[in-house]
């Protein structure tokens, strides 16, 4: 099993050491990574480069809280869990749809816990399923831009600025992409509704929130702007119920 990648940030030592070494212990594999100020993980934090962050609240410089709060302006899917002494903050943790608090002293039933949470929560993303190198692997829906088809060789943009580079058909994975948010713009493209800014009707493109342009065919426009419209429709429909 590939280790969950923990993001710890907790200025106490010994605090620190406790939970290392209940994690060491855990049923699940972990590589943790700690911080002793929310300044230093802000510093160095990039979306989808951890699994979870294990969050102190009460800590010397900006809170827990309010690193999180500045973390979620980038990053709405990381899981968090709060650890701390008190349950004061319910109702911040709600508003940024932390998992867990975790009381401190630290129990070991609390920490598997929150690790089989965010290993179901890994393992169920939905993801598009592709063919690298030989081997099986998932890419969640919700990270990707666009898909590009370039001769025999399939481009697939990431909102991290990655492109990952398969040997495929775009066609062969149609199936997977009508199941979610994607439009077929065009025989070589496809993209994902969630991150496009507005439709060019000029230059007949989709504007993606990267700032690049995906073609959409004369005879599809019609159909671009009715999809997009849908999508904005039932989004919007979510947020208000």
């Amino acid at each position: 099993m590939e280790p969950l990648k923990i993001a710890i940030c907790e200025d106490m030592h010994n605090e620190e050491e406790k939970l290392l070494a209940l994690l060491q212990k855990s049923s699940i594999p972990t590589s943790c990574t700690v911080f002793t100020s929310g300044e230093a993980l802000l510093y160095a934090y990039q979306p989808q480069i951890f699994d979870l962050l294990l969050m102190d609240i009460y800590m010397g410089g900006i809170t827990g809280v309010e690193t999180i709060t500045k973390i979620r302006e980038t990053d709405e899917e990381i899981p968090v869990a709060f650890i701390t002494t008190s349950t004061d903050h319910a109702l911040e943790s709600y508003r940024l749809s932390a998992l867990k608090y975790i009381e401190k002293p630290f129990k070991q039933k609390d920490i598997e816990d929150i690790l089989k949470l965010v290993l179901l929560k890994k393992n169920n993303v939905p993801s598009l399923m592709i063919q690298k190198n030989g081997k099986a692997e998932k890419i969640p829906f919700s990270q990707i831009l666009y898909l590009e088809q370039q001769t025999h060789r399939l481009n697939i943009y990431l909102k991290n600025g990655e492109m990952v580079l398969i040997y495929e058909k775009l066609s062969a994975l149609f199936s997977q992409l009508a199941e979610q948010d994607f439009f077929n713009s065009h025989k070589s493209f496809s993209v994902n509704l969630s991150f496009v800014r507005f439709i060019d009707t000029e230059l007949k493109c989709f504007v993606m929130q990267n700032g690049r342009n995906v073609p959409i065919r004369r005879e599809s426009m019609g159909k671009a702007k009715k999809a997009l419209e849908n999508f904005l429709f039932h989004k919007t429909r979510g947020i208000s119920e």
